[in-house]
Parts: structure tokens; C-alpha cells; sequence
């Protein structure tokens, strides 16, 4: 009898990355660490015994199954991933929007028909990569015990899915050569009042994107607040308002409700990849690497050898661009929660 292990989603890549930290970044050590550890018939010792450079494009269909499965994951995360109704495009390709639809008319008979004329704009997403550096001590990566991998897969998972989603809703973002601007930048919030429902009113109507692919986002907190008889579809998770799928992320701006137009949103999604050291030297900083300006250097360096820790890099193409103006309403400071005394 042929036995099948059942894995975690995900954890085929989070096990490879392990593997190729604990050989030092050299495919077959690291492949004899994966079969010793999980088997000479387990995917990540036959995925790092048959690549050469280590690369999304070298790695060979089982390598893109596991990494597709791993990022699909962080898309179920991350507000981005629960987003129905996107449009998916590909990165470097151009693609036409329409600014102007066809129009159709009621035609006498025997009259000829009008003509409609559509117009477009035309334009591409650039290639953006996302990426998670996490690093974990060598005690950790070494343990037999199996709740450590789950813990390594967690935290690649939340750090990615929290990057992209502060990145997608933060009103503050702009973009920039490296990141795509948030979907709320540049746009004019509403501020609350003291009822929900008129609130709620005048969101809708300061909203001139599609209403039947609209999806609200919001706190936790937020949509808790939301919840009433007459509103009993919300709740700490997200769910239902007024009709319309709502999602609840701790990375929404603080006290706000977001409308979004989700048919407006072009995404596009590349190649991913997995690096790994335990050699190198990381800079510890949770921001872009900027040098200090009175010093002229960053933050202190951390040898990962001297901590007794491993470096695991992965890395996903992606971009995102809003493509009607008006496609996102937002409240600030909505805050619903009643006055405990």
C-alpha cells in the first residue's frame, strides 16, 4: 500500500527554502538535507536535486507548482487576494482601457443605425517585486519537531500578506520606482459623523465607481462597530454591507471604510523566486534601506553566521494600477463602538 502525505498548502516551499539555508545556498547539499529530513521521494529533495540556478525559471514545473501554491496562500491573506472581481493582467504587455463604451439605440425600421464609437487609452504594468526577508535562528530551522515548520510558513505568509496590503490601502502611499501607490492615495476622504447609515449614504454617493462590483474594506474594529439589527451581516471577520461583500484587515488605515470598485483594479502577477544565506550580513531595518543623514550609514549590521541564524528571501513580481477615477470612496474616522462609561 502506497501511503500519501497530506500537507499544509504552502509548506513544500517553505521546506525547500529550509533546505537550501541549511546547505549553505548549494542545491545538492541542500537536496541531501530535504531527503534525509523528508524523504528521497518528497518534492523538495526532487525539486533541488534537479535545478541549477535556483531561479523561478530554472526550477522547472514542480518548483512553479509549489511556488504558485505558496502565493496563492499569501493572496488569501492579504485584502488584495480577497478582492473578487479584479482584472488580471499581464505585467510588460500593453493593454487597452476603455474611457467610453458603446452606446446602443432604439432603431425604426427600415432606419439605419447609429453608429457608437468606444475610445481607449493604452498603457502597461511595469514589473514591481514584492519582497520578504525573514530570518529565523538555526535552532529553529534544524528542529525535528513539526509545529517549526509551521511556525517559519506563518510568518512568510503574514509578512508578505501584511506588506502588500499596507502597500495597497495606505493613504499615504504614492508610489515609487519600487512599489505601485495605494488604491485610497489622492483621494478625498469623507470625514464620520455620528450615524453609521448616513455615513454609509454619503459614501455611496461620493462613490462614482460600479456599485455591483463594489466591495467595502474597513478595521476589524470598524466593521465590529458596524454590526446592528440593522446591519447583522458584519462583524470582526468582515462579511456583508448593505448588500456588498466587506473585508476586515488590521492594515486598513485606522477608523476608515473604503469602497472600492474592484472591476477597476488591473493586477498583474509575475515570477517568483527563493534566496537564501546563512553567511550573509542583513541590514535590520523594517523600512526601505535609507543611510542616516548626519552619519552617512544605515542601521547596524547583523552577520547571520555570528547569530547562528538563516536568511530566507522570497520574492513575488507584482503590480497593481487603478484604471477609472472615481473608483474609490473612502470615510476616516469612523469609530461606531458605543461610549463605555
Amino acid at each position: 500500500m502506497v501511503s500519501v502525505e497530506i500537507l499544509p498548502k504552502g509548506l513544500n516551499f517553505t521546506r525547500m527554502a529550509l533546505a537550501k539555508a541549511l546547505g549553505d545556498g548549494d542545491d545538492l547539499n541542500a537536496a541531501g538535507i530535504a531527503e534525509a529530513r523528508w524523504g528521497a521521494s518528497s518534492a523538495p529533495a526532487r525539486i533541488l536535486r534537479a535545478v541549477g540556478a535556483g531561479t523561478f525559471a530554472d526550477m522547472g514545473n514542480e518548483f512553479r507548482a509549489a511556488a504558485v501554491e505558496f502565493f496563492s496562500l499569501v493572496e488569501q491573506l492579504s485584502v488584495l487576494g480577497r478582492l473578487a472581481g479584479t482584472r488580471r493582467v499581464p505585467l510588460r504587455t500593453r493593454m487597452l482601457t476603455a474611457t467610453s463604451g458603446a452606446s446602443s439605440y432604439w432603431v425604426q425600421e427600415g432606419k439605419p443605425k447609429p453608429v457608437s464609437k468606444m475610445a481607449f487609452t493604452s498603457g502597461s504594468l511595469a514589473s514591481l517585486k514584492v519582497a520578504s526577508l525573514a530570518v529565523i535562528t538555526e535552532e529553529l530551522a534544524t528542529s525535528s519537531d513539526p509545529a517549526a515548520e509551521g511556525v517559519i510558513r506563518r510568518d512568510m505568509l503574514r509578512s508578505m500578506a501584511e506588506t502588500i496590503d499596507v502597500t495597497l490601502l495606505d493613504p499615504a502611499n504614492a508610489g515609487s520606482a519600487a512599489s505601485p501607490a495605494s488604491i485610497t492615495n489622492g483621494v478625498v476622504p469623507i470625514s464620520a459623523g455620528g450615524d453609521p447609515a448616513a455615513d454609509l449614504r454619503l459614501l455611496i454617493e461620493n462613490f462614482t465607481g460600479d456599485l455591483e462590483s463594489a466591495i467595502f474594506i474597513t478595521t476589524p474594529s470598524v466593521a465590529a462597530s458596524l454590526a446592528s439589527a440593522d446591519r447583522p451581516g458584519i462583524g470582526l471577520r468582515g462579511g456583508e454591507l448593505l448588500g456588498a461583500p466587506a473585508v476586515a484587515s488590521r492594515s486598513a488605515p485606522a477608523d476608515s471604510i473604503i469602497l472600492v470598485d474592484t472591476s477597476a483594479l488591473a493586477l498583474g502577477e509575475g515570477a517568483a523566486e527563493v534566496r537564501t544565506s546563512r553567511n550573509g550580513t542583513i541590514e535590520m531595518l523594517d523600512a526601505d534601506l535609507v543611510q542616516d543623514a548626519t552619519t552617512g550609514t544605515g542601521t547596524s549590521m547583523v552577520s547571520l553566521w555570528q547569530c547562528n541564524a538563516l536568511g530566507i528571501l522570497s520574492e513575488r513580481e507584482m503590480n497593481w494600477e487603478l484604471q477609472r477615477a472615481g473608483a474609490v470612496s473612502m470615510i476616516t474616522g469612523a469609530d461606531y463602538a458605543p461610549v463605555v462609561s
